[in-house]
């Protein structure tokens, strides 16, 4: 090709211009009516989101309403329920306090007028009975002294068939002395032997031989005594 049919074949170039206008399809175009306010469909995509968040809060707030409520009525009840149990609690042990009380103010009435019997009936049972018990210890009314202890060794001196060979007559050392002066010759004319005894307590003897043993003490006498007692008052 020659230099003067490629100078005819060239064109030089030019970039499009950015102004010119697209052509758009005919289906991609929005037909939007004459008197279209642009902040319609601002203002109603806006409503749209508020009702949904309304309804989305509504919601929201009506569930935790209701486990607010389930909490509160809970606490209520809870409280509710331990009040009326400690009221319930209180009035039963009052009532139990109260029962108890009057079965123990019964007792006492009942211990009191026992006791009272007993005023009426123990004293003279004991005034007698120790004056029974004195009497026969002593043989006569009580009397602090040695007569009682002479009078009783004098009584079984007058008992010859009490024992009839050699005997021993125990007492107490510090009654050795009154006995040998009141009764010392009756010992020596039976051929009685008078021994002295520490366990004796005064006012008592003991009187001893190969036939057997008298027990006269006063520990004896009183055993004796409380045997008879059992018998007039048994327990």
């Amino acid at each position: 090709m020659s230099d003067r049919e490629q100078k005819l074949n060239w064109q030089s170039w030019q970039p499009q211009s950015l102004l010119d206008e697209e052509t758009q399809p005919e289906d991609e175009i929005i037909h939007l009516p004459g008197d279209y306010q642009p902040d319609e469909l601002l203002q109603a995509e806006l409503s749209r989101l508020r009702q949904q968040a309304e309804k989305k809060g509504f919601a929201q707030g009506e569930s935790r309403g209701v486990e607010e409520g389930k909490k509160q009525g809970y606490d209520a009840g809870l409280s509710q329920g331990r009040k009326e149990g400690l009221e319930q609690g209180l009035s039963e042990a009052r009532a139990q306090q109260h029962e108890t009380g009057q079965r123990f103010s019964q007792l006492l009435e009942e211990f009191k007028v026992a006791l009272d019997n007993l005023d009426s009936v123990i004293p003279s049972r004991l005034v007698q009975l120790s004056l029974t018990a004195a009497r026969a210890i002593l043989g006569k009314n009580i009397v602090c002294d040695n007569a009682v202890l002479l009078e009783k060794i004098q009584q079984l001196l007058q008992q010859e068939t009490l024992f009839k060979g050699k005997a021993q007559l125990w007492v107490n050392p510090a009654d050795r002395e009154i006995v040998e002066q009141n009764v010392g010759h009756s010992l020596e004319s039976l051929g009685w032997e008078l021994r002295e005894d520490a366990q004796i307590l005064l006012g008592g003897c003991r009187i001893t031989s190969a036939e057997g043993e008298f027990d006269a003490t006063m520990t004896a006498r009183w055993q004796a005594l409380c045997e008879l007692a059992r018998e007039d008052y048994p327990a």
